[in-house]
């Protein structure tokens, strides 16, 4: 099969827009990393030129318009090591000022402001545990507001300032609101709660007059939309869970609730008129919405969309006219991306009678694989038997979800002439609470035999060469990537591990505080459940591993540090086997650096490419 010409480098530096925010003088404020790292942007929300208005030599993350419009709340840290300080900018003068100080400890960029602008709340493991703290813009005295044993996730204060919402992760994967007074924080704080029962709830959105809070739960097996109104202590429940249901946001007037739905790999917008039973999908193309947010008049609402033709920008959707319109625009005019391949859902068979869905990347066949069943019938003739080369891309978390979002490194395979297998294993989002939780305490097994039968299913539907599959991921998704390679060792051409970690003993005791609750709670302790841990850490079979190993790291990652890696390259390199080690000295969990990202999986393409003897990309 001949693969497409493509200009890798091109593709790999396409920009994107991530988290935005819009003014009440009709003003937008962006990330993007045009010009190699994440910088802000301003401009008319309505569309135009954009300026950029930081030019700092950190990455600038999560921006905030404060209420009059004055100043813009962000985030930055240093080479990605996630302690994040919070800083103001001035939009009149273009100074920065620097709120808070965090060197020795993290404080999480998703902080929130005040109606009023007074007040910033945020998480931060300043005193040792990751708690709800309260800044006072005009004094910069800081309050820690929760005191109690569980990590908390984001924080929120309600319009009229009496009250603070905050989500913290309680047990296992659960997940509970708290809502404590400001105005008399030792009155202590009310759990959210319906009967009695305390409820799997995140991600709290308050009412315009403070009386209710939106929020999304597990409880009833998978995500539903809440509404929880304070003074009865009742819920209303505006979703019937037959989706995984997402991120509520009022509208300024409280007539209508934003949120989204899970679909199939893609995510769409939904409005719900509050009066109303149920909310109307807002159709769209085929891709991910997130981050909504409601116009201050209420006759449109913007948000963030990505797709496999489109990098993430921002869009907006005008109620009256049934019209959609886009605001930033960051795919380059020499970026051709009509032959871009759609991620397809299909479900295949594995262990303990599971059905896994996945998505699929298949080049130049424009056939539909909805269903093993249509997959078995298209695969039946020779004609459709090519011999393909193929990767399972793991994804990372393990609580996320292989989307239809931008991804060049797929597309760049796909254009190779490679299968691309993105299987969502137990422990994903997306299917609901039982297959969330179905990994717990059995990491490194029933998800690694998801992940190892998605490649006996590309081999028994002849989608695949046997001799010519890869496994690659990137966090979880390395950690399962080594998992692979170490316990079914026979039949990897080649293995790629981008931020892994491979000693649940090492990792445990060297990572940040909020990861160690995570771990403990859904993994076990590394005294109590030795024998678990050590089974399930590829670092100790690692003997066992025949496929060369390209491992790529970033220096300062807190949560999976660099030693995870050169543990592994260290012990491969005693054996003998093929092993390389990259590490990013100005890298932390990922990539802020265009350039870097570029070399990674420039490399990782090469090696791949090597490895499964296709084509070479021009």
């Amino acid at each position: 099969m001949q693969s497409m010409e493509l200009d890798l480098e091109a593709l790999l530096s396409v920009p994107g827009v991530f988290v935005f925010d819009i003014s009440k003088d009709g003003k937008l404020v962006f990330c993007s990393n045009k010009t190699g790292q994440f910088q802000l942007y301003l401009g008319k929300s309505e569309g135009e030129k954009y300026e950029q208005i930081t030019f700092e030599e950190e990455s600038i993350v999560a921006p905030k318009f404060f209420p009059d419009s004055s100043k813009i709340l962000y985030a930055s840290d240093v080479r990605g090591d996630e302690k994040f300080n919070l800083y103001t900018l001035d939009l009149t003068t273009r100074k920065t000022s620097k709120l808070t100080n965090a060197n020795d400890f993290t404080i999480y960029p998703n902080a929130t402001l005040s109606k009023d602008g007074k007040k910033i709340a945020y998480i931060s493991n300043q005193q040792g545990k990751f708690a709800t703290c309260v800044l006072d813009v005009e004094t910069g005295h800081s309050s820690r507001i929760s005191y109690h044993v569980f990590a908390d996730e984001y924080a929120t204060i309600s319009p009229n300032s009496k009250w603070i919402a905050y989500s913290s992760n309680v047990k296992a994967q659960e997940v509970g609101i708290f809502i404590a007074s400001l105005e008399n924080p030792s009155r202590g704080v009310m759990p959210l709660e319906e009967e009695g029962f305390k409820i799997d709830a995140d991600e709290p959105a308050w009412s315009p007059d403070s009386t209710q809070l939106a929020f999304v739960s597990a409880s009833k097996g998978t995500y539903d939309i809440g509404l929880f109104t304070l003074e009865t202590g009742k819920v209303r429940w505006l979703t019937k869970s037959d989706r995984e249901y997402r991120r509520p946001i009022f509208s300024h007037d409280g007539r209508r609730l934003a949120y989204t739905v899970n679909s199939g790999g893609d995510i769409m917008l939904v409005v719900h008129d509050l009066e109303k039973s149920e909310g109307s999908v807002v159709e769209f193309r085929h891709g991910v919405v997130s981050s909504t947010k409601f116009s201050h008049d209420d006759k449109s609402i913007f948000f963030e969309f990505t797709g496999p033709r489109n990098p993430s920008d921002v869009w907006q959707y005008r109620f009256e006219e049934e019209k959609f319109v886009q605001i930033t625009n960051s795919l380059p005019e020499n970026i051709e991306v009509s032959n871009f391949a759609d991620g397809e859902q299909i479900f295949y068979p594995s262990k303990g009678g599971m059905r896994v869905p996945a998505l699929i990347y298949v080049p130049n066949r424009s056939a539909t694989l909805q269903n093993e069943k249509k997959v078995t019938k298209q695969m039946r003739g020779k004609d459709t038997r090519e011999n393909l080369p193929a990767v399972i891309e793991i994804h990372g978390g393990p609580t996320a979800q292989a989307l239809n979002t931008w991804n060049p490194f797929v597309q760049a395979l796909v254009a190779k002439g490679f299968v691309v297998l993105r299987p969502n294993y137990r422990g994903s989002t997306g299917y609901g609470k039982t297959f969330r939780e179905a990994n717990r305490f059995v990491m490194g097994y029933l998800d690694l035999a998801d992940c190892v039968s998605g490649r006996d299913f590309l081999i028994q539907r002849n989608l695949a060469d046997p001799e010519r599959i890869a496994v690659a991921g990137a966090s979880f998704g390395g950690y399962l990537t080594m998992c692979c390679l170490t316990k079914y060792p026979e039949g990897w051409s080649c293995g790629s591990a981008l931020v892994p970690f491979l000693n649940w003993f090492t990792e445990i005791k060297n990572e940040r505080e909020d990861l160690r609750f995570w771990d403990l709670q859904n993994m076990g302790d590394p005294e109590k459940d030795e024998e678990r841990l050590r089974n399930a850490s590829p670092i100790f079979s690692i003997d066992k591993i025949k496929a060369p190993v390209l491992l790529i790291a970033g220096a300062n990652d807190p949560r999976c540090p660099l030693e995870e890696s050169e543990q592994a390259r260290d012990e491969l390199q005693k054996l003998g086997r093929d092993v390389e080690l990259k590490v990013y000295s100005d890298e932390g969990h990922g990539f802020r650096k265009t350039q870097n990202r570029v070399d990674a999986y420039t490399g990782i393409i090469s090696f791949l490419e090597k490895h499964l003897k296709s084509v070479s990309l021009r």
